[in-house]
C-alpha cells in the first residue's frame, strides 16, 4: 500500500517482447469497478499471480490492486477504481498489460482516436497521493435517513439468522426479505453475523456481491451498532429486478475480501 504514488523506474528486460501480455479495451460501464483478466491468460499464467499485484504506469508510478479469484474468472478489484481515477482512463482506451515480474504488470495505454499513447502518461503528477488506499469511496446517492418512526437502533427483524441458515453448504449465510418498509433502504448486514464471521478490518474495503456471473462492489457505512451496504446496492437491486417479496440469500464465501454469493428467491 505504501507504494501508491511512489515514482520508480519501470522494469526493463531484454526478453520483454516475449513476456506474457494481454490487451483490454476499457469500458466505462463494465470496467469502472473491476476488470476481468482474459480467461486464456489466467489459464496459462494464473498460478503465478498473487492476490496483491502492482500496476506500473509509463511515468513509473505504481498502483496496488487486489485480484479476486472466482470460479468464473480472475478480476482486478480493490484498488482498481483508484487506478482508473488516477490515470484518467476514458471509454475506449486500449490497455496493454505486460507481466514483468511476479504480480507486477507494466501498463500502457493507447488512445483509440490517435492509436498512440497519450503524451501525458509519461509525466509525473505532483498532486498524486503518497499512499494507496483500498478503502472504497463512499457514494451517498442511496443514503438512507431513518424516518421519525424508525430508530437508529432498529433490530434485524428483516433477516433470518438461525443455526440452519448459518451453515448452508458449509458457508455462513443470512437471508434478507425485501418488504414495503425496507425496499428503498440501504442493505444492513446483521451485526451478530458480522461479529461472528467477518473481521472488522476486512470491511474497510467494502463488500462484493456476486450473482449469475456478475459482480458489484459496494461500499459500507458503519457505526458501533450496525453495518449498512451503501454504494451500488441500489444498482444491484435494479440490475437484478429485486421487488417486494424477493428473498436474498447472502452466502459468505470469503470473509477476508468480504465476498457474498447472492441467491435470489422470487415469490
Amino acid at each position: 500500500m505504501a507504494n501508491y504514488g511512489a515514482n520508480s523506474t519501470p522494469h526493463v528486460d531484454p526478453d520483454y517482447p516475449t513476456l506474457p501480455v494481454f490487451l483490454k479495451v476499457f469500458n466505462q460501464h463494465r470496467c469502472k469497478d473491476e476488470l476481468q483478466l482474459p480467461p486464456e491468460f489466467v489459464r496459462t499464467h494464473g498460478h503465478e499471480l498473487p492476490f496483491d499485484c502492482r500496476l506500473i504506469w509509463p511515468n513509473g508510478i505504481r498502483y496496488m490492486v487486489r485480484i479476486l479469484k472466482l470460479p468464473n474468472g480472475f478480476f482486478f478489484t480493490t484498488g482498481w477504481k483508484q487506478f482508473v481515477r488516477a490515470t484518467s482512463l476514458v471509454h475506449g482506451d486500449h490497455l496493454i498489460f505486460t507481466l514483468v515480474d511476479v504480480g507486477v504488470f507494466n501498463v500502457k495505454r493507447f488512445d483509440m482516436r490517435t492509436n498512440c499513447p497519450p503524451a501525458g502518461d509519461v509525466d509525473g503528477n505532483e498532486d498524486q497521493e503518497s499512499e494507496a488506499s483500498y478503502s472504497a469511496a463512499i457514494d451517498t446517492s442511496d443514503d438512507y435517513v431513518p424516518s421519525e418512526t424508525e430508530s437508529e437502533l432498529t433490530g434485524d427483524d428483516d433477516y433470518v439468522d438461525d443455526s440452519g441458515a448459518l451453515n448452508i453448504n458449509g458457508f455462513p449465510t443470512f437471508v434478507y426479505t425485501l418488504t414495503a418498509s425496507n425496499i428503498n433502504r440501504s442493505l444492513k448486514i446483521p451485526y451478530c453475523f458480522l461479529q461472528r464471521h467477518i473481521p472488522m478490518g476486512a470491511i474497510q474495503a467494502g463488500v462484493y456481491l456476486v450473482n449469475d456471473g456478475r459482480m458489484w462492489l459496494c461500499s459500507l457505512k458503519h457505526n458501533s451498532r450496525k453495518i449498512r451496504v451503501k454504494n451500488d446496492w441500489a444498482r444491484f437491486k435494479q440490475d437484478n429486478n429485486l421487488v417486494e417479496g424477493v428473498r436474498c440469500h447472502f452466502q459468505l464465501v470469503d470473509s477476508f475480501v468480504v465476498l457474498f454469493h447472492v441467491r435470489i428467491e422470487r415469490p
